[in-house]
């Protein structure tokens, strides 16, 4: 009985002891399977390159690809993000993925830069996409360290969207 217990009170306070270390790192999101990854030391993933971040700082949701027109119904103000060049926004990319109906387009390459813009939105639903969700994931961590509180992404992007409802 003693043994029991000493092992409960050991496994316990490892427990504990865990509970306690310092957050786990994530690789900054890229879009790529890492993304769930988590690591313990500070660095790069060893996977994409990104820089490790904390896991607590990733505040982000994500909606399916299928779901993605009854979401928009069910959040009408949501501003839609497209993160792509203006060439994959505007259709003359190949291949032509379309976009979704009422999206402004920010390209990741200039968003740090047209933060300003887009601030009186920062508590507003935005869903930010792109082809593939390489960028779009990268947008919405920005987004979410420079005080965006309600930010989503489009897991899989504009590629992988089927239901033609809501896209133009």
């Amino acid at each position: 009985m003693r043994l029991l217990l000493l092992l409960l009170l050991l496994v316990l306070g490892t427990t504990t002891a865990f509970a306690q270390a310092p957050d786990s790192l994530r690789c900054l999101p890229c879009g790529s399977d890492c993304d769930k990854a988590t690591y313990t030391k500070a660095g790069n993933c060893p996977h994409c390159g990104m820089a490790l971040v904390p896991a607590a700082s990733i505040r982000f949701r994500e909606v399916a690809p299928d779901s993605i027109c009854a979401y928009i119904q069910a959040h009408p103000g949501a501003l839609l993000l497209d993160v792509r060049t203006k060439a994959e926004f505007e259709g003359k990319a190949d291949p032509d993925f379309g976009t979704l109906k009422g999206a402004i387009n920010i390209p990741i390459g200039e968003l740090a830069q047209r933060l300003p813009e887009l601030a009186s939105h920062k508590e507003r639903a935005i869903i930010v996409f792109c082809s593939h969700s390489h960028r779009s994931p990268q947008a919405a961590y920005l987004l979410t360290q420079n005080g965006f509180t309600n930010v989503t992404n489009l897991s899989g992007g504009m590629s992988v969207v089927k239901e033609p409802s809501c896209k133009r």
